[in-house]
């Protein structure tokens, strides 16, 4: 008898490719037929349309529309309201593909290994990067925000102690591997023994083209938002080391230090963090 189970899908201004990324997850499923609640945040364009119009094809899709255009808080919105508390869940981002049954596969990868809290998947072969993402990925059990599993038990830890995303974090799997690593900072912090790598649960995701004018742009915006992660997390990662669960924020502006590294190829990068981070608190 297969297992329940749900698949949670992050969309945010997709029109022109959420259909395709959603055809590809329902194939990747094979055998198994899980509900797929696909949260649209604070889209500007037509991607609640175009997953309507797919949910009217397949009934096992539903639409979430959320006015806030942010994925932690996203996370935060299907943990909460639409898990159902007992079933394993599957998250995925919606602006990528993935290979023949990568959905099916991680589902009975942690069928087999229950006692990881997490089970992270595999990026296909593009890219510079991804040779030496996959060697990082097997060798540290990093945990890959992409496509992810988290456990039942997990989960119920995570609502049982009223665990939220800092509204505004960039990097959601950054902290979700942490907290996976450290059993929701109980004061270990072992990656391997509790996250999983599913080397067949396969994503495809295009590199960016160096002679794209768009991907250069999308590139450093990239940077600037790997700037503010760092910054981020380096300010609530010792804090939740230190005080426990109690320390997390609700929202990721709320950062006392701004570090700033002057002598490294970021420094251009933090500056401009650190200034948008200084508008969001202005803000807040």
């Amino acid at each position: 008898m297969n297992p329940s189970f749900q698949l949670c899908v992050f969309a945010y201004n997709l029109e022109n490719t959420i259909q395709q990324s959603l055809k590809s997850l329902i194939d990747s499923c094979g055998q198994y037929r899980p509900d797929i609640y696909v949260m649209v945040n604070g889209c500007r364009d037509h991607t609640y349309q175009q997953v309507n119009k797919l949910a009217q094809i397949y009934s096992s899709i539903i639409p979430v529309e959320i006015q806030l255009g942010d994925k932690s808080n996203a996370w935060n919105t299907f943990v909460h309201q639409y898990y159902d508390g007992y079933s394993i869940a599957v998250f995925a981002d919606g602006d990528l593909t993935f290979e023949q049954n990568a959905v099916a596969n991680i589902v009975d990868y942690f069928q087999l290994n229950q006692h990881y809290h997490a089970v992270s998947s595999f990026p296909c072969l593009k890219g510079r990067s991804a040779k030496s993402w996959r060697a990082a990925l097997l060798k540290e059990h990093q945990f890959t925000g992409n496509l992810y599993l988290l456990a039942p038990e997990f989960l119920k830890n995570i609502i049982a102690q009223k665990v939220y995303l800092p509204t505004g974090l960039i990097g959601d799997d950054s902290m979700l591997g942490f907290l996976s690593a450290t059993n929701l900072c109980s004061g270990i912090d072992t990656p391997i023994d509790n996250i999983g790598v599913c080397t067949n649960a396969i994503f495809n995701y295009e590199p960016l083209n160096p002679t794209s004018l768009k991907d250069i742009k999308l590139y450093l915006r990239r940077r600037v938002r790997y700037s503010k992660r760092h910054m981020q997390q380096s300010n609530i990662v010792p804090q939740l080391k230190r005080y426990g669960l109690k320390a997390m924020p609700e929202y990721a502006a709320q950062i006392d230090r701004l570090h700033i590294r002057w002598l490294s190829s970021n420094v251009i990068f933090d500056l401009l963090a650190a200034w948008s981070i200084r508008q969001e608190r202005s803000r807040s």
